[in-house]
């Protein structure tokens, strides 16, 4: 596709996320033109499209699929949803962006990451802390500490997660009040070897929604993936997950829930001689990114501390514009499928390490 060219959307979804985390970032992006919308509430469905200048509406996907004259689909739904949705706009051509998790089982993410490969399209998941310019930052600098040795072997990286304000006192999206009608799609069958208290909410499903986050976060600063050593929950859902990567790095992941009103998120990384700190902002924060600072003690001469300067363009903005540059074939894509399909792995192999406790 020309660069040049006015990249076309189609979105499927249209409630809170729809809006607030993806519709109003399109809207505001050159280059780009709303030209349809899926959403099961009729009335709710018209607002969204008067707000935004979306010109055609529609009650399903696969009616804006077969009528609406779209480049890719941005789908915002619940991701037990995404499976087909996805499959469908695969099948149609189009380039596709969903939220995270990428769907309910490993065998059939690889599938649709095959049929998107088999069919020449962008397929992205949108883990947006990638996109977030402070981690985008920290990830470069990480990579140059290592590639240089000046300060030391990499020992360990940190992430921790305890939630809060993740809304951050946003406002309401637009909602005209109508019920949705019921959303008739497949959905993915439980895994046999699955109880099913460690499928739903409790289990696989409540962690690739909530921790696929920083399980993803982790690997993209890491430059590699891990393997799991050890795991434990409590009934409250606090986990703790340590592991490494193949060149030998620690890995430490510490989740729980907070429920105040800020929010408290972040990630550490620690070499023989220098330290990277970074604290993430509230998903639904605008303008706001990854505070870090970054610390150095050379062999020779003083020890420094600094913090980057950067332009303060939220993930979920950032996120947009890498989709629709990566449509354009300006750039790859930074969280694409094929290493999002990873996350609902490793959740799978978290749930069989539980089980053998």
């Amino acid at each position: 596709m020309s660069a040049t060219k006015v990249v076309r959307i189609g979105f499927v979804g249209g409630g809170y996320m729809g809006q607030l985390a993806h519709i109003e970032k399109y809207w505001k992006l050159p280059g780009v033109e709303l030209v349809a919308i899926a959403e099961g509430r009729p009335k709710t469905a018209a607002l969204v499209a008067k707000t935004y200048g979306i010109q055609e509406v529609y009650g399903h996907h696969t009616e804006l699929l077969k009528n609406a004259k779209v480049d890719a689909i941005v789908a915002i739904l619940p991701f037990a949803l995404n499976a087909e949705v996805v499959e469908d706009a695969i099948k149609a051509g189009k380039h596709i962006i969903t939220e995270k998790p990428q769907v309910n089982r490993s065998d059939k993410g690889h599938e649709l990451v095959d049929l998107a490969k088999k069919k020449g399209v962008v397929y992205q998941v949108g883990y947006m802390k990638r996109f977030d310019p402070g981690v985008r930052w920290a990830k470069a600098r990480i990579a140059q500490w290592r590639e240089s040795g000046a300060f030391g072997p990499m020992m360990q990286v940190r992430i921790w997660c305890a939630g809060g304000a993740w809304q951050w006192f946003r406002e309401p999206a637009l909602n005209a009040g109508d019920e949705p009608a019921k959303y008739p799609t497949k959905f993915e069958p439980k895994w046999d070897w699955m109880a099913e208290d460690e499928w739903n909410w409790k289990g696989h499903q409540g962690w690739t929604n909530y921790y696929s986050h920083q399980t993803n976060l982790a690997r993209y600063i890491a430059g590699e993936d891990y393997k799991l050593e050890y795991a434990k929950r409590t009934a409250g859902g606090h986990h703790i997950l340590c592991g490494y990567v193949p060149s030998g790095v620690n890995l430490y992941l510490d989740f729980t829930s907070h429920f105040h009103n800020q929010w408290d998120e972040g990630f550490e990384v620690r070499f023989g001689r220098a330290k990277l700190t970074a604290k993430m902002p509230s998903p639904l924060a605008t303008r706001q990114i990854a505070d870090v600072t970054a610390y150095e003690c050379p062999e020779k001469g003083e020890a420094h501390e600094y913090r980057p300067i950067l332009p303060s363009v939220d993930g979920f903005t950032s996120q947009a514009q890498q989709f629709v540059a990566s449509i354009r074939g300006e750039e790859p894509a930074l969280s694409p499928a094929s290493d999002a399909v990873k996350e609902v792995e490793f959740s799978e192999s978290l749930i069989k390490f539980y089980g053998k406790k």
